[in-house]
């Protein structure tokens, strides 16, 4: 309902049979924007600071998301620049014993030359030999080393018994008595066991019997 304050305005004396004048003040509360699209809704203050703390926190996931992902980018890279450099350094190891063993070669080459000439199996025999001795020397440089087995006790850490050989000495019993292939390790590692023969003391049948 409107409200109206009607305020009547009396003559000032003059001319009395004036009407009198009245003046009309609406005091109607008025709303700004009539008509038009309504103000954004306030929310409560707590609702505010819930909403701004939501934000924050999606703000700092999607950081800690990506920075999760750039140090899994970077673990890759350096993965990958790992394994290059261990493949560059093997094939440089690689070409180096390459390099070593290569010059064997020649020598085989010039003692079957040498024996074709000469038809003198000293020759060859000394050619062969030297050319062994070069593959030692290139192989003892990285480290490779003989197992030396024979005339000593067998060990199954370091050889393979191939075949036995009879003895009546019982002192002679599981003692290494040939070596059929050289064994090698490589800075105490095994690289190859040796292949040998080992000696074993032939037993009576009436000691065989009496073992438990």
């Amino acid at each position: 309902m409107s409200d109206k304050s009607i305020t009547e305005r009396k003559g000032d004396g003059k001319g009395e049979g004036e009407p009198s004048t009245f003046a009309v003040v609406d005091r109607r509360p008025q709303f700004e924007g009539s008509g038009a699209a309504e103000a954004e809704p306030r929310y409560p203050s707590f609702v505010e600071e819930l909403k701004a703390r939501a934000e924050e926190a999606e703000r700092r996931a999607r950081e800690i998301s990506a920075a999760y992902r750039r140090i899994d980018e970077e673990r890759d890279a350096f993965r990958e620049r790992l394994t290059r450099d261990l493949e560059r350094r093997v094939d440089i190891a690689r070409a180096e014993i390459m390099r070593r063993i290569i010059p064997t070669l020649d020598d085989l080459d010039r003692a079957i030359a040498a024996a074709r000439a000469t038809r003198d199996p000293v020759a060859l025999l000394s050619g062969v030999t030297l050319t062994r001795e070069r593959i030692l020397q290139a192989l003892a440089a990285e480290g490779v080393e003989e197992i030396r087995t024979e005339g000593r006790p067998f060990d199954p850490e370091v050889a393979e018994a191939v075949a036995t050989e009879t003895t009546d000495d019982p002192a002679r019993d599981n003692l290494v008595v040939e070596e059929l292939e050289r064994g090698y390790a490589l800075r105490g590692a095994l690289l190859r066991p040796a292949r040998v023969k080992v000696a074993r003391v032939q037993r009576s049948p009436s000691s065989a019997r009496d073992e438990p």
